[in-house]
This record gives C-alpha cells, sequence and structure tokens, in this order.
C-alpha cells in the first residue's frame, strides 16, 4: 500500500512539473476546489456532473467512505482523507477523531485505519481540528505516517494558529493550505461572493485553494461559475497540481 501510493506521489509531482513546463499553463492563475465531509451519504449527482478537477475529501468510517472513495477515483478526481481533529471548542467528535490526549502509537493507528477506509486518497486534510492543528507534537505524528505512505497535506486552516504547514516542512510532506471557505454560510449569494474572492485570490497570488460542502447550493453555484472561470483567467486544476514535489 505504502508503495502504490508513494508511486501516485511521483505520478502527481511529474504532473506538477509538466505543468509548469507548458507557458499557456504556468501563466494562468490556477483555481483548486475541495468538496468536504463526503461519506454520509452516497456521492451527490451534482457533485458528479463537476469536472473531474473538483477534488473530494471524504470522512473515514463513514457509510459511504470506500464506496465514495472508488466512485471519485473512477471519476478520475482527487481523493482526499478528511481526518477529524480535536477542535478548540466542544462539539459532536466523529468516531475516528484524532484528540490530544492520544500517544503516538495510538493517533498513527487511528490515522492509517482511515486511510484504510479511504484506499485512494492521495492527501489528508482536517476535518475541524483547530486545537490539534496547533501542537507541534500531534503534526509531527501525523507527518511521519504521511511520509511513509507517500501523501501529501492540505491545511484546512481552522485556526490561524496552525503549525501543521511547519511541520509538514520539517518532515520533507508536500503540503498547502486552504485560503477560502465557499459556504459556512449556505446562501447564494454567500457562495458566490466567496468564489469571487477565490477568483481575486488566485489571480493576486498565481493560485488559490477553496474548500466546501456538498451542499446543494454550492454544488448548484459551481456548476454554474465554473464554465465561466476560463473567461476570468482563471485555470481549474486538480488539487495534486499546486502540491510541491517533496
Amino acid at each position: 500500500m505504502a508503495k502504490s501510493r508513494r508511486l501516485k506521489k511521483w505520478v502527481y509531482s511529474l504532473t506538477f512539473i509538466a505543468s509548469l513546463a507548458a507557458p499557456s499553463l504556468a501563466l494562468a492563475a490556477k483555481l483548486a476546489i475541495v468538496i468536504d465531509d463526503l461519506g454520509y451519504q452516497p456521492m451527490p449527482a451534482a457533485l458528479s456532473a463537476l469536472p473531474p478537477q473538483v477534488s473530494v475529501s471524504i470522512l473515514p468510517d463513514t457509510p459511504y467512505d470506500r464506496a465514495t472513495s472508488q466512485r471519485a477515483h473512477q471519476q478520475r478526481r482527487d481523493v482526499l482523507l478528511h481526518m477529524p481533529m480535536e477542535p478548540l471548542h466542544r462539539a459532536p467528535l466523529e468516531m475516528t477523531t484524532l484528540t490530544q490526549d492520544m500517544d503516538q502509537q495510538t493517533m498513527q493507528h487511528v490515522l492509517r485505519k482511515g486511510l484504510q477506509r479511504v484506499p485512494d486518497a492521495i492527501a489528508v486534510n482536517n476535518h475541524m481540528g483547530s486545537a490539534l492543528t496547533q501542537s507541534p507534537q500531534a503534526m509531527d505524528w501525523v507527518m511521519e505516517v504521511l511520509s511513509e505512505q507517500g501523501l501529501f497535506f492540505l491545511d484546512s486552516r481552522t485556526t490561524a494558529k496552525s503549525v501543521a504547514l511547519k511541520q509538514a516542512k520539517q518532515q520533507n510532506v508536500p503540503a498547502l493550505r486552504r485560503h477560502v471557505f465557499l459556504d459556512h454560510l449556505s446562501t447564494e449569494k454567500f457562495v458566490n461572493q466567496q468564489l469571487s474572492r477565490a477568483v481575486h485570490q488566485a489571480k493576486k497570488n498565481g493560485y488559490a485553494i477553496a474548500i466546501g460542502h456538498p451542499y446543494p447550493v454550492t454544488l448548484d453555484a459551481l456548476s454554474r461559475a465554473i464554465p465561466d472561470l476560463e473567461e476570468q483567467g482563471i485555470q481549474l486544476v486538480r488539487l495534486s497540481e499546486l502540491a510541491p514535489p517533496s
């Protein structure tokens, strides 16, 4: 399994290098979109209808985690494990949440089990995690597992105090961070505003990463906005196309 994930990592690194070699792509502002919180329901038809560049992140130990992983892989999407991590504030926790009271062996065992439930994952991002991503020790333990399995990390950035990127760098794990949340207010107006913000961020910095959820309003807004991205000078890309080689 670890060898297979390393091969995937090399393939996506080559994809990244190839994209830089093509002048037309290198000059375009790039936008990656990840839809989180999948697994409790079958893959929504509205999500399946979106371009394969839209990535998905799946919660482990949910009724449809394996089926969604397989379905997304068949659609040639990037698949992430949406690993639950301890938040700062009291909230209902997933069964497989990584918490600060775990020792190294327990935390890494739970993370490896999560990866087994989402076998097509090429990366991990955090579900909640405003407490755990502030812990250098916990993030070191997480990055050790990602390093051994050839995966990269997407920091969902649920706290400005996250040390995930710093610890990933120390472990030589490729890592990215989220720039825009699309739908923490689930209204058409707000989602469209956040999509515009993501486009602006991409134009300003060359790329941006937006995270949303499989809400009907979000998927509908994406279905209408994505066809117009090219006219705005934006290239929709897979998340892996932004991941730096380790």
